[in-house]
């Protein structure tokens, strides 16, 4: 499955000249913890969310001031605590994928840049966003595989071994068990490979 597959294709935006009010209020309304920033001309330029609005002056002195802070960091955290806009308080740079980009690819984005949500741009424009929800509804939906046993599972975890410590393409090799033992067919682009499996073989 790809973005195009999973995303949400109406995606509540707001405008950098939003107010804070505002978009705290938009939140609120549509059960959503972040909302896409995008210009007069439709392009994504930042991401608003919960965590920018958590040292705000509203909240009281401590909230924007923070804890051990620099000197040079002081005037962009009270800019962010203090200012009514949401181009000044959001989080500019989005982390980005595309339609075609595989599901467990955009997962290990959210993991890797530590973020709950992708949007999905073609040509710099939006047109839709991945949550950690809608990776969730993938799994939920997905067929459980049957518990293997015997034979097959120790296929199964050789299968898995060839290809996570030797690095062997899945589509490229098949392994099967007669009586005991352990046969690799296919094709290694390694010819040391094998030799470091220490499985018997059958060309």
């Amino acid at each position: 499955m790809k973005a195009a597959d999973i995303m949400a294709r109406k995606v509540i935006a707001i405008s950098p000249e939003h107010s804070i009010k505002h978009a705290a209020c938009v939140m609120l309304e549509n059960h959503v913890s972040g909302l896409p920033v995008l210009d007069d001309n439709g392009s994504l330029v930042g991401i608003l969310t919960e965590g920018d609005l958590l040292r705000r002056a509203e909240l009281g002195s401590a909230a924007w001031r923070g804890t051990g802070s620099t000197h040079e960091e002081a005037p962009e955290i009270f800019i962010k605590g203090n200012s009514w806009r949401v181009g000044d308080v959001m989080t500019p740079g989005v982390v980005t994928v595309g339609e075609d980009t595989p599901v467990d690819r955009i997962a290990a984005t959210m993991k890797t840049h530590d973020i709950k949500r992708v949007p999905v741009v073609r040509a710099g424009q939006m047109v839709g966003i991945v949550s950690r929800g809608d990776i969730l509804r993938v799994i939920a939906a997905a067929v459980p595989d049957i518990t293997a046993t015997g034979d097959e599972a120790t296929r199964r975890a050789v299968l898995a071994r060839l290809c996570s410590d030797v690095g062997l393409d899945k589509a490229a090799i098949d392994v099967t068990i007669e009586d005991g033992t352990v046969s690799l067919w296919g094709r290694s682009p390694v010819r040391s490979s094998a030799r470091r499996l220490a499985l018997p073989q059958k060309a």
